[in-house]
């Protein structure tokens, strides 16, 4: 239901963003070569989302990847760049607008669409 959100909020920046429910998929899709990825911490499947994001930085190290996610600690945001994450966001009331202002940067920026 919330990647259904996410697509919703999305839509605008790109026509030609792909959302995935598994890191598998994620990883095995490298090769449309995204300008930005978003992972969720908790995913279906056999990866996490930081087990996701160290593959992603493996095979792409260049591809901006936004950690979104609802994990709380004290260190989270920094052990999410640590693995190689661009930015982390917690999803709150406000987290779809401000994902879709990041997003729409990146592309923005890159010059590319997202999936691009």
């Amino acid at each position: 239901m919330y990647q259904n959100l996410i697509a919703k909020e999305l839509e605008s920046v790109s026509p030609n963003i792909h959302f995935y429910t598994n890191g598998e998929s994620c990883v095995d899709n490298l090769g449309k070569q995204p300008t930005v990825i978003v992972l969720d911490y908790n995913l279906d499947g056999q990866m996490n989302g930081l087990d996701t994001l160290q593959q992603v930085r493996n095979i792409n190290p260049d591809v901006y990847v936004i950690l979104f996610s609802s994990q709380k600690g004290l260190n989270t945001k920094e052990i999410f760049m640590q693995y190689g994450s661009f930015d982390f966001l917690e999803k709150n009331s406000l987290s779809l607008r401000t994902l879709h202002q990041m997003v729409d940067y990146v592309v923005s920026s890159s010059g590319k669409g997202v999936g691009n």
